[in-house]
């Protein structure tokens, strides 16, 4: 199983084996004069990222910035015990979220009751001292040098907090789950809608944002990329409406059971091994959506 690919010009995927799997999370690595991590895994990948990176001979001087889409534990979670390898590192994470990240203890429970039987795989997480810290808002620039930049580009809707980010030279867009999951050997996407968060009208905005951005590869860290960028942007929105809205009526019970099969119906074939996680984060999207449309009804 190859931990590294280069999957366009001084960038990297490297596979965290979430999970104990391959092609599940990643985490990106755009070399330049600074160096520059889009995500971190989840802790329990921590191990992954740094032989990937030593592989790459990036030794512990030469990780510059760690940029957060998120700071949900898969996309965030392994941040801190980075930070132990690459001191010099600065972690940047949406303002409003940053305070979880200096003390993560509400957020670490929050994903206990929303992951259930799948919490495992996504590990803990500690705290950051905030003084490593750099708050993003829309359109932050970050200059890597060498005529190099990264702009962030608030993209809420998977949660309040999300950002996706743009390479200014190759307009290559790091999208975490803005654009949801990917499979790409079916080149299969789904949108990832977890509880408590979601937000539907959000999803659909946020996709339209970075289509409009007109990027010329997508950049998902679950897993993969493409450059069929308005097809996927369109297929995103129109799997998440059919998605959102085929729950009617029932129980919360029964639409829970109905929606997590009916999202796992609508995969390509899976392998085996990758059943048990699949058949979880159909369940946590499917609760996602519930609770939207709960939250919906009561307001």
């Amino acid at each position: 199983m190859k931990k590294v690919n280069e999957v366009a010009q001084n960038v990297f995927l490297i596979d965290c084996f979430f999970a104990g799997l391959p092609d599940q999370c990643g985490v990106y690595l755009l070399r330049g004069e600074k160096n520059v991590l889009i995500d971190s895994g989840p802790s329990q990948g921590v191990e992954h990222v740094i032989e990937g990176l030593e592989g790459l001979d990036i030794d512990g001087m030469d990780v510059h910035y760690i940029l957060l889409t998120h700071i949900h534990l898969d996309h965030a979670g392994g941040a801190s015990f980075l930070l132990d390898h690459f001191p010099q590192a600065r972690v940047l994470v949406s303002e409003n979220s940053s305070r979880y990240l200096v003390n993560p203890e509400k957020l670490v429970r929050s994903a206990g009751r929303a992951l259930g039987d799948i919490a495992l795989f996504y590990g803990v997480m500690r705290p950051i001292p905030a003084e490593k810290i750099i708050p993003l808002r829309d359109g932050y620039d970050l200059d890597l040098g060498g005529g190099m930049s990264i702009r962030a580009v608030h993209t809420p809707g998977h949660s309040s907090g999300h950002f996706a980010f743009l390479e200014s030279g190759t307009r290559a867009l790091f999208c975490g789950d803005s654009l949801g999951h990917f499979i790409e050997g079916s080149g299969y996407i789904f949108p990832a809608t977890p509880p408590p968060e979601f937000d539907m009208e959000l999803s659909i905005a946020s996709a339209k944002k970075l289509a409009d951005l007109e990027p010329t590869l997508l950049l998902f860290n679950h897993f993969g990329s493409s450059d069929r960028v308005q097809e996927y942007c369109d297929e995103f929105i129109r799997r998440l409406e059919r998605f959102v809205h085929v729950v009617e009526g029932g129980s919360p019970e029964e639409n829970l059971r109905f929606l997590t099969d009916y999202m796992l119906n609508d995969l390509p074939q899976i392998k085996e091994e990758e059943s048990g996680l699949m058949s979880g984060i159909m369940e946590v999207n499917a609760a996602g959506i519930l609770y939207y449309l709960q939250k919906k009804e009561d307001s």
